[in-house]
């Protein structure tokens, strides 16, 4: 039964596993923020005393880190709040910039660390004294109570001209998503591609101005079909977001993701399989 089936990201352990065995398998782009695109973005902002940055989803600061370098360079002064509901990944952070400090970097940048979900820290602010001028959400949306509701409230906190960027999955992966949401209802995640979001998020805000950015990646995929492969099972449970997808999935959905995959294979010279893991930047302007 599809009830057996249990979210990945309820095992930190296995969601690690999982997730670095993706990025070990993945060609081209990660899908993280395109920082020269973003800095030429906010650059826009230049003229002013301080930057305010919010930062949804930090993990434990690697993706953010060139991002920060990037603007203490080109600000005299930037506050840069970060909200992570797992407080062991934000520790992380918070030791990064400690860091980075002793090595006399990022000595402009004032950091606020909020170990919480996006929802609660938004409860928290006063949402007429704060503003930011960047607000970025980088593949954690779907990790949202209400994805929609979430950025429309975000987009709301941006400063006039503000920029709110957020990154969700596309390509076949994107398609995999969707097909994971006719299947499996999570009450904890919401399966969604960038066309399904793009499309909600301009029913509710018919005026706003925003653009999309495809950043275009692929994915090796060999071991997935290796059912005795550790990797291969392992990125099965990334790409459904399902613990132990192997074991616990229904037949009819195991087979319809396993259809999937192999119908949509790129096959290379040197034997890889690869499917598009493309990332796509909803781009949003106040």
């Amino acid at each position: 039964m599809a009830k057996q089936m249990k979210g990945l990201f309820l095992n930190k352990e296995e969601y690690w596993r999982a997730f670095q065995v993706y990025r070990n398998n993945m060609v081209g782009g990660h899908g993280g923020l395109d920082v020269k695109q973003v800095v030429e973005m906010v650059m826009s902002c230049r003229d002013v005393a301080e930057l305010t940055v919010l930062s949804v989803g930090t993990g434990n600061g690697t993706v953010d880190e060139p991002l920060v370098d990037f603007i203490a360079d080109r600000f005299p002064n930037v506050v840069y709040v970060a909200v992570e509901p797992d407080k062991d990944e934000l520790q992380k952070f918070i030791a990064l910039t400690a860091s980075k400090k002793t090595q006399h970097k990022w000595e402009n940048v004032r950091f606020e660390f909020h170990a919480e979900k996006i929802e609660n820290y938004m409860e928290k602010v006063d949402k007429d004294v704060v503003a930011f001028h960047l607000i970025h959400t980088i593949h954690c949306a779907y990790y949202f109570t209400d994805p929609v509701d979430v950025l429309l409230r975000l987009y709301q906190m941006l400063t006039k001209e503000g920029i709110l960027i957020n990154v969700t999955a596309s390509g076949k992966i994107g398609e995999l998503n969707m097909i994971m949401a006719n299947s499996y209802s999570s009450p904890n995640y919401t399966y969604m591609n960038s066309e399904y979001l793009e499309g909600k998020v301009a029913l509710r805000l018919p005026r706003a101005v925003f653009t999309t950015i495809t950043q275009p990646g692929m994915c090796r995929i060999n071991e997935c079909f290796n059912e005795e492969s550790r990797d291969g099972n392992d990125l099965l449970n990334f790409m459904t977001m399902v613990l132990n997808f192997r074991k616990n999935a229904p037949k009819e959905i195991f087979d319809e993701i396993l259809s999937f995959l192999k119908n949509e294979i790129t096959c290379e010279s040197n034997g890889d399989a690869l499917i598009s893991w493309d990332s796509t930047y909803l781009i949003m302007q106040k």
